[in-house]
């Protein structure tokens, strides 16, 4: 049988990123038939997106909705709004998570356990979580991931997103740009250790952080066109991983570097401003060792959107940022990075934090 050599993957069928996105939701109901849903929001997001997505619902008068307001995202969390609807199974047909990374995170877990269709309405552009079948939380002050709901339907409201906090956008764009390290990560676990790899995967990976990348001089995410790009690059992240099967086009050394800060409680940046960082620090190593990459031109665009670059800047020493790295190493030690291939110690760490300006 030819087919038993192809992988079934499962995409989203409607997906919208444009100002006024948000009006799509009735037609949404429409195609899906939908009769009963369940609204995951956020305290916040709720007035910003999940009354109106609610107004919206409702003026379908076929279709009824029941509303969740996330106030801590966890597990926990989610198991406690399947447990409320338990008894109602089967008669809830889709879950819309509206809000930010944790809030979808959350929607996601309980669409899953549910078997309910899912349709995401990302409030902000912070990570690639918004299109992942992976929802991350954190237990006992240490980072998981689980396998999740993958959506049917996206929609981005360009107009919502470009008002959240500013800081969430430049956190967005270090995880979107740290793609870059990470395929070339994996294009050394390809070469040194015959992993598994898919040049189309790669390429919707890193491709999008390239654009914005040779667009560095002129990067602003006030500018709908660049603001744009970033969501659209963000979800096509979140659908790699989806096509791949595993986290592996888009995470690799610079992930492991953040989880490590998570794992060590150092710090007070948001998992996009750690990434960036530690993309700063990968793109050095591999230009250093390989020949590959331009790590100024990489920390010059995070610089120009006032994302940190700098140990420092997120509440760092030189000292926790060195254990970090060297910590890094233990993490997943089986997806293969620049950090298994060249196994850099602390002299190497040093002069790198020192020619990179990330920690002096």
């Amino acid at each position: 049988m030819i087919l038993k050599h192809f992988k079934q993957i499962l995409l989203p069928v409607d997906v919208r990123i444009h100002k006024g996105a948000l009006k799509h939701v009735p037609k949404l109901v429409s195609r899906y038939d939908l009769k009963n849903v369940i609204i995951v929001t956020g305290p916040k997001t709720n007035e910003i997106a999940g009354k109106k997505v609610e107004e919206l619902i409702c003026s379908s008068n076929e279709c009824k909705s029941k509303k969740f307001i996330v106030k801590t995202a966890s597990r926990e969390t989610a198991k406690k709004i399947e447990q409320e609807i338990r008894g109602d199974l089967g008669e809830y047909d889709a879950v819309l998570g509206v809000g930010g990374g944790k809030v979808l995170d959350v929607a996601k877990v309980v669409a899953f356990h549910s078997n309910a269709l899912l349709i995401s309405i990302p409030t902000n552009a912070a990570h690639d979580g918004v299109a992942s079948p992976l929802a991350s939380f954190k237990e006992k002050g240490m980072p998981i991931s689980i396998k999740a709901a993958s959506p049917v339907s996206i929609i981005a409201d360009l107009e919502i997103i470009r008002n959240s906090p500013v800081r969430l956008l430049r956190s967005g764009y270090g995880d979107l740009v740290s793609n870059l390290v990470e395929v070339k990560d994996w294009l050394l676990g390809v070469e040194k250790i015959d992993e598994d790899y898919d040049e189309i995967v790669a390429s919707i990976s890193s491709m999008p952080a390239m654009l914005l990348l040779k667009s560095a001089d002129e990067l602003d995410f006030r500018d709908s066109k660049y603001l744009k790009l970033l969501v659209r690059g963000l979800i096509l992240g979140g659908l790699a991983i989806n096509m791949y099967g595993t986290s592996r086009p888009v995470s690799g050394s610079a992930h492991k570097f953040s989880h490590a800060l998570d794992y060590l409680g150092y710090g007070r940046g948001t998992h996009g401003e750690q990434v960036g960082i530690g993309t700063i620090i990968m793109e050095y190593m591999h230009q250093h060792y390989y020949g590959e990459g331009d790590w100024e031109l990489l920390k010059y665009s995070l610089e120009k959107i006032l994302a940190p670059t700098t140990a420092r800047e997120i509440g760092l020493t030189k000292k926790q940022i060195l254990e970090a790295l060297m910590y890094a190493k233990n993490i997943r030690p089986s997806r293969y990075t620049i950090l298994e291939d060249q196994n850099p110690g602390k002299k190497d760490f040093e002069i790198c934090l020192e020619k990179t300006g990330v920690a002096k």
